[in-house]
């Protein structure tokens, strides 16, 4: 009888061994099956085998769920970069205008002001951009980086000239209004088909918990003086010998920094 009671009871653990537990659950779906919470009081190891103990990890690393199911997950250490005050990578994103704007007229020389309104700005179309920010403690940060061409021309004449504009990058949450971020102007000095680089970076931090869209814009200042105006392409050339729309194109990239 002893030795009967014995096989039932090898029969009845090999088979718990093997199937699938539930805790709370009558109809489990993996071999532990737990629907409720989870309390770890020591180490929790992962990549062990029946011989080797799995890797308990060490301070600061995170566990890393591979996508391949016979990958095995592991601990990894990721570098938070210095300076971002312990900010990780949120969204990321970068939009490009092959369309441009082209001037030829003389604009307003007058300075701009944070929170300006988009008025008098003529958009670059296709950088924009749109994120969330989920944390509400203030913590987060956007960057924002605009990079074009700009070039001048003039119909006729082969003395050297210049032209002055501005760009900037306006901000608006929600449904509220476009506001003005971020500004820089410049000058284009040259002979006919003269072009140069243009970049605009900004950070900007405190942001509360919303949606937000981004727009870059750019306006004319002084084209020229006199009868001499001259046409001034941003995003897009205004003498193709010397510059096509593939170079000229504008880019913007939009990078998001939530709290750690």
């Amino acid at each position: 009888m002893k030795l009967f009671l014995y096989i039932l009871t090898i029969i009845s653990t090999t088979t718990f061994v093997h199937s699938q537990v539930g805790i709370n659950t009558e109809n489990p779906t993996r071999i532990l099956d737990i629907n409720g919470d989870l309390n770890l009081r020591k180490e929790l190891r992962v990549g062990g085998t029946d011989i080797v103990a799995g890797e308990a990890g060490t301070k600061d690393q995170l566990l890393q769920i591979k996508a391949d199911a016979d990958t095995k997950n592991n601990w990894k250490t990721y570098q938070i970069a210095n300076g971002t005050g312990s900010l990780s990578l949120y969204y990321l994103n970068t939009t490009k205008d092959d369309t441009g704007i082209l001037f030829n007229t003389t604009g307003s020389t007058a300075a701009y002001n944070m929170d300006d309104n988009a008025t008098d700005w003529i958009y670059l179309t296709k950088n924009k951009d749109n994120f969330v920010v989920t944390d509400g403690t203030g913590s987060s940060k956007v960057t924002l980086s605009l990079q074009t061409t700009v070039q001048i021309n003039r119909a006729s004449g082969s003395a050297s000239y210049s032209a002055s504009f501005a760009c900037g990058i306006f901000l608006k949450k929600g449904t509220e209004e476009y506001k003005l971020k971020a500004v820089r102007s410049d000058v284009v000095r040259g002979l006919r088909g003269s072009y140069k680089i243009f970049n605009l970076n900004v950070t900007l931090d405190k942001l509360e918990q919303g949606s937000y869209q981004v727009q870059a814009a750019c306006r004319n200042r002084q084209l020229g003086s006199g009868s001499t105006l001259v046409n001034l392409g941003i995003g897009q050339p205004t003498d193709t010998t010397k510059l096509n729309q593939a170079m000229a194109s504008s880019t913007m990239t939009t990078t998001l920094l939530h709290p750690y």
